[in-house]
């Protein structure tokens, strides 16, 4: 029995087949079998019942998922713990919202190069609810999301806040008073995607104005943002990614009541203990996160 066995077979469990498990350790699904046919002749058991089409894990493969889990934690801590830090190495999935990709992304990556240079990153640009859904399933190892909770099972560490404002162009002719729900029920709204906790909060504004209406949708903040400048409609966005647009009145910001609450972003990774890996990235994305702790 090895590591590696035990690895194998804790992926199979967790993705549910060893074909996923196979994808995601990047060996044959020849090599993955082996490894689990040779655990199951140390362990003298059966760990998976292969009578149905789908193989499942058996009682006594359930007994073994707890020990495999607490060894392989076991020796990620020992190699964080003993071994040098600059020496990480490995492949880190992120999976980060559009707005981090925006603003300080690039000094993630350049730092974590710069303190890791072993360490490869393959960055999965989406919106929030398909991010959380590969972050559980596996198909992440930790995203940059916003978002006031997550699921049970996630663990989330707070990189900031950001403000966002209603907009419009510059030829939108706004009350002479700050806006309130119940305007928005004969303006044009653009949002992100059903997807996203942007579209969340554009839903909820429409919502207590009494408005039907669906708000035009887009999976790209900056596309919004476009569409918002040339008068499509308006939208929500973030102010402070916007600046030179609305020095040039390319974009006005309309004063709103009550103004919409800050939008926290976290690094969020899946189960309470995390890897040396997924430790140096989220320890550099708190020290680098421009957004502010009170959305500024």
């Amino acid at each position: 029995m090895n590591f590696r066995q035990l690895q194998t077979f804790v992926e199979i469990v967790r993705l549910g087949s060893f074909a996923a498990a196979a994808n995601k350790l990047n060996a044959t699904q020849s090599t993955i079998s082996a490894r689990i046919q040779e655990l199951e002749q140390d362990l003298g058991v059966a760990l998976f019942d292969r009578s149905q089409r789908k193989a499942t894990v058996t009682a006594k493969g359930r007994e073994l998922l707890g020990y495999a889990e607490r060894a392989l934690a076991l020796q990620e801590e020992i190699r964080q713990q003993i071994a040098p830090s600059e020496g990480l190495s490995g492949l880190v999935r992120v999976g980060v919202a559009e707005l981090v990709a925006m603003t300080w992304l690039p000094k993630l990556v350049s730092t974590l190069r710069e303190r890791y240079p072993k360490i490869m990153l393959e960055l999965d640009i989406a919106l929030t609810s398909p991010l959380r859904s590969r972050l559980v399933s596996g198909d992440l190892d930790i995203a940059l999301i916003p978002g006031p909770a997550f699921d049970v099972g996630l663990t989330a560490r707070p990189v900031g806040a950001v403000q966002f404002r209603w907009m419009a162009g510059r030829d939108f002719v706004a009350p002479d008073r700050p806006l309130v729900a119940a305007d928005f029920s004969t303006i044009r709204i653009l949002s992100l995607g059903e997807n996203s906790i942007h579209f969340e909060t554009v839903s909820a504004w429409l919502a207590e104005s009494g408005s039907t209406q669906r708000p035009d949708l887009c999976n790209s903040m900056t596309v919004l943002a476009m569409l918002t400048a040339t008068g499509v409609g308006v939208s929500l966005l973030p102010p402070t990614c916007y600046e030179t647009e609305i020095a040039a009145g390319e974009l006005k910001v309309l004063e709103s009541s009550p103004v919409p609450a800050a939008m926290p972003f976290s690094v969020v990774c899946k189960g309470r203990r995390t890897t040396a890996l997924q430790d140096a990235v989220a320890d550099i994305a708190i020290e680098v996160s421009s957004f502010g702790r009170d959305g500024r």
